[in-house]
């Protein structure tokens, strides 16, 4: 299968596809679908309820809310994976800033994948969300003014800002 081989050897500069074996990103890759959007294009619609998570292959997207760009999206990051995991509805748009490569997951595909399987790929979305959290508190702990005297440490702080989540 040189075709899978060749996708494989495009997801080992990806970091979400870090430990999985080759026989897993096979497996992986067979749920997935593939696709391109072209610049300016709407990747995910706000409002919309679907089961897809993507995984940013190649290129750059942006997060949309309440027409301002809240994120840039940069080849290697995941989103939607709150509408797969809870079944919400979207609650930004994502547009492409440049081309871009995506492997997409619906929950169906998924939930044909061995169950060991599931467990491992469910652990790397949950690793990313927090990765994810964690920069925005840090993002927001240093924007917000620190009065002086202040014996609040950065890890309560952190605490409490993701608690406002």
């Amino acid at each position: 299968m040189a075709d899978v081989t060749s996708l494989q050897q495009i997801l080992d500069g990806i970091a979400f596809f870090d430990g999985f074996s080759p026989e897993e990103l096979e497996e992986l890759l067979e749920a997935g679908k593939w696709s391109k959007a072209s610049p300016k294009k709407r990747i995910i619609q706000q409002g919309e309820q679907d089961l897809h998570m993507y995984v940013l292959i190649q290129g750059q997207a942006e997060v949309i809310y309440n027409q301002k760009v809240i994120a840039v999206l940069n080849s290697g990051d995941i989103f939607g994976e709150v509408a797969l995991l809870m079944g919400n509805p979207r609650t930004a748009h994502v547009e492409s800033r440049t081309e871009c490569l995506l492997l997409a997951f619906d929950a169906d595909n998924l939930n044909r994948l061995p169950l060991e399987l599931q467990v491992k790929f469910l652990r790397h979305v949950l690793a990313a969300v927090f990765n994810r959290l964690q920069k925005s508190n840090i993002q927001k702990w240093l924007r917000s003014p620190r009065k002086q005297g202040s014996q609040k440490s950065p890890s309560k702080t952190l605490v409490s800002d993701s608690q406002e989540i």
